[in-house]
């Protein structure tokens, strides 16, 4: 399964990929936290905030699986539409660890 956009990734500065990747780290549980969350508590609008917040770091280094579940999540919280939140934020803490480890691969 291929996680990363490879010409996004191509575009990335090689000097300072693993600084990305290590904000990235860093950064990502606390939204992916976040998004859990907001949901738990049917708090659609932090839901938005934090996915909005994790979907532009995920398209900084080219994890568009990760960004699409974002901006799905992103719009369901903007529309206050709870449905299928939870099997999303399911699906995206599974893309996590996997995106992770190819980005820190590179």
């Amino acid at each position: 399964m291929q996680v990363l956009a490879t010409e996004t990734v191509k575009q990335l500065p090689a000097a300072i990929l693993p600084r990305l990747v290590k904000l990235f780290s860093t950064t990502s549980p606390e939204l992916l936290e976040n998004i859990q969350q907001a949901a738990t508590d049917n708090n659609l609008r932090a839901l938005a905030e934090a996915a909005h917040k994790l979907k532009g770091s995920c398209l900084s280094l080219g994890a568009e699986q990760m960004a699409d579940i974002c901006k799905d999540l992103q719009e369901k919280g903007e529309a206050n539409d709870a449905t299928d939140i939870h099997t999303k934020i399911r699906e995206l803490k599974q893309l996590y660890p996997i995106t992770l480890s190819a980005l820190q691969a590179l």
